[in-house]
């Protein structure tokens, strides 16, 4: 039935809506079709900076279950945060993300859900853990008991045991409790986390030279200088080691049973330029549609959205979130009365809205 879905197959489709990350990509296409092929191991953690699409890749690869009906099993997807596993006396409850499953299940089946076929959903859903680097084993330097018992409660359902889900199912007017047998071993789990202490510990072993990693250096062209630089570069995606996991406070068991662990690159103004035009949530594209609820198109001249996403790439830690911020600095007192901010061009019958480069630097600069 899947034989025509291979990774490249599934590459192609999230790369039509993850930008910049091409890398990670071919990596969630492969444990994707383990996922759907039932092959065991396919479980992967992404590390990225907030901003860099680990959410994005969540939701495109729901979208790649949805998109095609051969594969409405696997469509439970439950995205939760790793620390509301933690229930409100302080236990670890990994019931809850059973009941999330089950009620992403349900909502798929209907009214005429069965046991069977509430099982075979549950099993194959997709558990999007995000925040897994919150429950670390230390946090500011001390123990972190409660994210110690988390991994452990996650790495048992990792490691591919059958647990028996007590759910209830009505039979007339009768509601019957029912113990359902779940194949844990083959949930799909994408977990996440931005481990934002990670690149300092990681850039201060290579740069101490603690281990055969240096730190890299490429030339680099100066204008104003008319000459090539030497620049210092450093990616933790080149210089990762599955023990600068441990240092971090993961545990080892916890880490094993992911088959990929893939770091996320920074945005660069070209990715974050494409995602200012295409994205559904770009910030550009919900001014345009407030413009036209008043009768007037929004036109950004190309070199206007270079500067925009320029400025934006300046903050590496939060990626696509800072094209909200840089876009709404600039659409703020426009937004307000376009009429009087001398920017309405006419263009036939339409009244046009240019927002060009000039424009961008006056808004960003008070």
């Amino acid at each position: 039935m899947n034989d025509r879905i291979t990774p490249p197959v599934i590459y192609d489709f999230l790369a039509q809506r993850v930008l910049g990350q091409d890398d990670v990509l071919r990596k969630i296409a492969v444990v994707v079709y383990k996922h759907i092929h039932g092959i065991s191991g396919g479980n992967i953690l992404l590390i990225g900076n907030s901003g860099t699409g680990k959410t994005t890749v969540m939701k495109a690869v729901r979208q790649f279950y949805q998109d095609r009906p051969e594969l409405r099993r696997f469509t439970a997807m439950a995205v939760m945060n790793a620390n509301t596993l933690i229930d409100e006396q302080g236990e670890v409850n990994i019931n809850r993300m059973f009941k999330n499953i089950e009620i992403i299940a349900r909502n798929l089946l209907g009214p005429e859900v069965t046991v069977e076929s509430l099982r075979e959903y549950m099993e194959g859903a997709t558990v999007c853990l995000d925040e897994v680097d919150k429950i670390s084993a230390r946090v500011a330097g001390k123990v972190n008991v409660s994210g110690i018992t988390i991994q452990q409660a996650v790495l048992t359902v990792m490691e591919g045991e059958t647990v028996f889900y007590d759910t209830h199912f009505r039979s007339g007017d009768r509601v019957e409790a029912v113990k359902i047998p779940i194949d844990t071993g083959k949930l799909l789990f994408i977990s996440g986390g931005a481990f934002e202490e990670l690149y300092d510990q990681v850039f201060k072993l290579v740069e101490d030279k603690k281990d055969e990693r240096r730190l890299q250096e490429v030339a680099v062209w100066n204008d104003e200088e008319g000459r090539m630089n030497r620049k210092i570069v450093f990616k933790l995606k080149d210089c990762l080691k599955l023990s600068d996991l441990f240092g971090y406070g993961m545990m080892p068991q916890f880490i094993s049973r992911f088959s990929a662990v893939a770091v996320l690159d920074d945005l660069g103004p070209r990715e974050l330029k494409q995602i200012l035009l295409t994205a559904e949530d770009s910030p550009f594209r919900h001014s345009r549609d407030f413009f036209r609820s008043m009768g007037l198109e929004l036109h950004l001249t190309d070199d206007a959205m270079d500067a925009i996403a320029g400025h934006a790439a300046q903050n590496t830690r939060i990626g696509a979130r800072a094209l909200r911020e840089v876009f709404n600095r600039i659409a703020a007192r426009i937004e307000f009365d376009p009429h009087e901010s001398g920017l309405l061009r006419p263009d036939g019958d339409r009244q046009v809205i240019v927002i060009d480069r000039q424009t961008v630097l006056d808004n960003l600069s008070w």
